[in-house]
């Protein structure tokens, strides 16, 4: 096995094991590794300082967070002093559990590395920041795949206009009204629910409500309020119904709320810093993207036409990389978006790409990195993975 191969297989079980419930006893992990856990956190939160997109939420003790901006190059200092200490920590490791944890710091501290040189004004590619940021590496496009997807689309869509046309008028047939929102939101989190619960344990007390019309920057975000509660919040944007129950999943059972529900059981038992900072960025980011968008996939049972146009996702990452790489035009990225993956916003879709470059990806990257580790394709093939990840050598 190459190098990047083990890489990328320790950075995957690492960052699920932080899903995970612990299922064995394991020795005390180091003071040293509680030590880099905070430095990790402060460092984090500070860099979050300068830009704010880093850290969806930090849920710990204030004594954490940073006091007045200090420069960039400070924080950066310090991330590379914790890399060097914690390649130390990894060198002792005695459990399956401190190696858990060490893999988890040192992939998170290489994407908070990147992060800050980014800040600093380094120019990468997206194949770069995937390799740097997530320990990953993206694939070429499978242009052979993504034209028997659209083939198919053809047959399944028949009629007037082109593929983008009648996807937008397949879409328009099952629009919600805003005012029935609410209940078609909450009977598709139920049937969610439904399907998570009689595989991943919870507890009676968790629950999870929506907040529609939120000034959201995507279209949806799970907001984690603590003891077991989510607040799934909603932009304003049109919702059709298969798109409300895929943002039920993704955002809530067996997506980001059941994550959140678990990371805090682990909390409750290991009391590491690290699990009470949610990062927006490095391998914790790519992996938690891909099995919620993995658990949605699992949980509903999608048309053939969205089956088909989840195929033409990896076209995005194409985009991507020819756009900000390779001196492809706006309108002609737009096109491609539009006509090529048949994106329902491409306007939104570049501006993300713009924004948010490689971790604009780790919907459609994550999602096939995830499905790679997966024994069987279930939620209990899913959950599997994140529970036997404890038990890694």
């Amino acid at each position: 096995m190459d190098v990047n191969r083990r890489r990328q297989e320790m950075t995957g079980r690492s960052v699920l094991l932080i899903t995970a419930i612990a299922t064995a006893a394991c020795s005390p992990v180091a003071v040293n590794v509680d030590s880099i856990a905070d430095r990790y956190v402060r460092a984090a939160l500070q860099l979050a300082q300068h830009d704010p997109a880093l850290v969806e939420d930090w849920r710990g003790p204030d004594r954490f967070r940073p006091g007045p901006r200090g420069p960039v190059a400070e924080v950066a200092r310090e991330i590379e002093s914790l890399q060097d200490a914690i390649e130390m920590a990894a060198s002792d490791i005695s459990s399956s559990q401190e190696y858990a944890r060490v893999h988890y710091l040192m992939a998170q501290l290489g994407g908070l590395r990147f992060a800050a040189e980014r800040q600093l004004g380094r120019a990468t590619s997206i194949d770069e920041q995937a390799r740097e940021e997530f320990g990953v590496t993206f694939p070429p496009l499978d242009q052979a795949a993504v034209e028997r997807a659209r083939s198919a689309l053809n047959e399944a869509l028949p009629g007037f206009g082109g593929l983008k046309e009648r996807v937008l008028a397949f879409r328009k047939q099952t629009l919600i009204p805003t005012a029935d929102r609410q209940q078609v939101l909450t009977e598709a989190l139920q049937s969610c629910r439904a399907a998570t619960i009689a595989v991943v344990p919870l507890p009676r007390d968790e629950a999870v409500s929506f907040v529609l019309g939120a000034p959201v920057l995507f279209d949806a975000f799970a907001r984690y309020r603590g003891d077991h509660r989510t607040e799934i919040e909603l932009s304003a944007g049109p919702l059709d119904t298969a798109r409300a129950h895929r943002l039920a999943c993704h955002e809530g059972y067996p997506g980001h709320h059941v994550q959140h529900v678990l990371i805090d059981r682990l909390f409750a038992e290991r009391q590491w810093p690290e699990l009470q900072l949610t990062p927006a960025f490095g391998p914790h980011l790519l992996y938690l993207e891909g099995a919620a968008e993995v658990g949605a996939d699992l949980a509903l049972t999608p048309s053939r036409i969205d089956v088909l146009l989840q195929e033409l996702q990896p076209v995005i990452t194409d985009v991507a990389r020819a756009y900000l790489d390779a001196g492809l035009s706006q309108d002609r990225a737009l096109d491609r978006l539009a006509n090529e993956a048949l994106v329902s916003d491409p306007a939104g879709m570049l501006a993300l790409i713009e924004q948010r470059r490689a971790r604009a990806l780790v919907y459609v990257e994550g999602r096939r990195l995830i499905y790679e580790r997966l024994k069987t394709k279930s939620l209990g093939g899913l959950y599997d993975a994140f529970a036997s990840v404890a038990a890694v050598q």
